[in-house]
């Protein structure tokens, strides 16, 4: 590394004082493109498209966490419990829906849910729907990305039902 980093300041040494002031001028603007394209651009964009759908999303999911009233489930918005635990429920819509999901009962009315990578609004819209068809409201959230996906967000979710 010494070898070449000397001959690269030779070669500094070489050029005329205009030429340096030249190429440092270059090298700053290349520089300074490279962090408007590279980092700005990119992180300005996402956190538009953020401040549009964040708003959204918490509306979708404070809807899922509240308790189904009595005048809705009476009038077939959100199913009624039934006898059977919310494990088994889940797993028979989740089939439906042709989703899989890994399923661990905390107790026959909760159940702990982790949702396969999927883009954030299609998880929300499955939780919105298991959340009518099951009577369950979510009691815990968390959605997690690693930026690299896509979009795509993995889903972990506690769901409980009154007995």
């Amino acid at each position: 590394m010494a070898p070449i980093r000397q001959r690269l300041w030779q070669w500094w040494q070489e050029r005329s004082g205009r030429e340096r002031w030249i190429l440092t001028l270059w090298a700053a603007a290349a520089a300074a493109l490279l962090l408007w394209f590279g980092a700005y651009a990119p992180l300005a964009q996402r956190i538009a498209v953020l401040e549009k759908r964040v708003p959204e999303l918490e509306m979708l999911l404070n809807r899922m966490r509240a308790q189904p009233s009595s005048g809705e489930a009476a009038a077939g918005a959100v199913a009624q419990p039934s006898g059977e635990d919310l494990r088994s429920v889940l797993y028979g819509q989740l089939a439906e829906r042709s989703i899989s999901a890994e399923l661990r009962a905390l107790s026959s009315a909760r159940v702990e849910m982790r949702l396969p990578e999927m883009p954030i609004g299609d998880a929300l819209d499955a939780l919105d729907f298991l959340r009518r068809q099951t009577g369950a409201r979510v009691a815990v959230f968390s959605a997690r990305s690693d930026g690299s996906s896509g979009g795509a967000v993995r889903v972990v979710v506690e769901l409980e039902r009154a007995p």
